[in-house]
């Protein structure tokens, strides 16, 4: 049996952990727009729509889930394992989204 403090006990804890399983879901459905499309030679995200869609949608969702996180650890006095976990994966995310847009 799991120790209470791997599942989130409050509502935006429970959003934060929601959001970092979209993510994975977004990332198994870019792998397959991917793999499915015509061999053509794009350069860059943004010559083929749905992946830049999806790739966008799934930064967006690790954003939230991040500040989410921050603000149920912040104000709610959250302890989960899970929350913890969506706050590290989003604070990469955000590091590496400021190192591409400032490096």
């Amino acid at each position: 049996m799991l120790s209470r403090n791997v599942y989130p006990q409050t509502r935006p804890g429970e959003w934060s952990v929601l959001l970092l399983l979209v993510l994975f879901l977004l990332f198994i459905i870019s792998a397959f727009i991917v793999h499915s499309a015509q061999p053509f030679n794009l350069d860059t995200l943004f010559d083929d729509t749905w992946s830049a869609v999806v790739s966008i949608t799934a930064i967006t969702a690790t954003l939230g889930a991040f500040v989410i996180g921050l603000y149920t650890i912040f104000r709610n006095h959250e302890r989960s394992a899970a929350v913890f976990c969506a706050v590290s994966l989003g604070g990469l995310v955000v590091l590496f989204v400021l190192m591409q847009l400032f490096l």
